[in-house]
């Protein structure tokens, strides 16, 4: 047993939450020590630590293929994680559709990690991982699903290089739940029945439209990389226009890329749309929420 194994089991910071559990924001899970945080896209992978009281501290964003960039970062990476621990935010090969009539429930959260059949029945698929955002009104959701073989792979990378995954999760998905949030919270006192929620992280995007107060289409893709501007504008422009003139459209992203950010609102503003986007949003959500 490692020297700050034996620590950790005298102090009691071995006895905590199970590393995966979504109930416990990660900043919590690993108040007082330095952890990383992590976001896999197919051609690009970013990088931010937060330190011991908390604070969000160095970070970086580097090209390639993960399997390359890990290796070359390991030593970097180490020192920014206490005991190896990260959080990974999965960026490429997922999918976001809409379903309806999900189970809900106080449970549901760990089934879906424990047991997903048992909450998607015909739905489930073996190869993959799932986690689901409701609607807070109607009895549909959001449904991400994530390719089982990139989880694990990137979970090995990390453990050739002498880190421990925490938690794996989805940056696109994330912000898509945050954004919901910020709207009907704010929407709560005159709820708008047509509306456009547009996310994006790092070169994924997803649509969600809502009509006569039901989410009606989502058009998810993920992996395009941060220069699809125009990609992106053939997914988002078709569906928002749709929705009658003058309904809300919002947009979030992962509040770095700030190239991708301004080309997009450059068309966007066109219809009206709001930017919910803060600075280092996708760390804020993974790491803080």
């Amino acid at each position: 047993m490692l020297l700050d194994e034996i620590k950790s089991v005298l102090t009691f910071a071995a006895f905590k939450p199970e590393p995966d559990d979504a109930n416990v924001a990660w900043a919590k899970r690993y108040e007082g020590r330095k952890s990383l945080l992590i976001n896999v896209g197919r051609s690009q992978t970013s990088w931010r630590s937060i330190s011991k009281k908390g604070r969000f501290d160095e970070g970086g964003v580097m090209e390639g293929e993960f399997s390359d960039i890990a290796p070359q970062r390991a030593d970097e990476w180490r020192q920014m994680a206490e005991g190896g621990w990260c959080c990974v935010s999965i960026n490429n090969r997922f999918i976001i559709t809409l379903e309806n009539n999900m189970m809900r429930g106080d449970n549901v959260t760990e089934l879906m990690r424990t047991n997903p059949r048992a909450v998607l029945g015909p739905k489930y698929d073996r190869g993959k991982r799932y986690a689901m955002c409701h609607h807070p009104e109607t009895t549909a959701s959001m449904l991400l699903a994530c390719e089982e073989s990139m989880v694990k792979t990137t979970e090995d990378v990390l453990k050739n290089i002498g880190l421990r995954t925490g938690r794996v999760c989805c940056g696109l998905f994330a912000l898509m739940e945050h954004a919901v949030d910020q709207v009907y919270s704010a929407q709560r006192a005159a709820p708008s029945t047509d509306s456009a929620i547009i996310a994006a992280c790092e070169g994924s995007i997803a649509v969600l439209i809502q009509q006569e107060g039901q989410w009606k289409e989502l058009r998810c893709r993920s992996g395009m990389g941060p220069d699809a501007v125009e990609t992106s504008l053939q997914i988002i422009t078709p569906l928002v226009q749709k929705l009658p003139q003058g309904c809300p459209v919002h947009f979030v992203s992962d509040g770095q890329d700030l190239k991708f950010r301004t080309e997009i609102m450059a068309h966007l503003e066109k219809v009206g749309a709001v930017d919910m986007t803060q600075d280092d949003l996708l760390w804020r959500v993974i790491g803080m929420h």
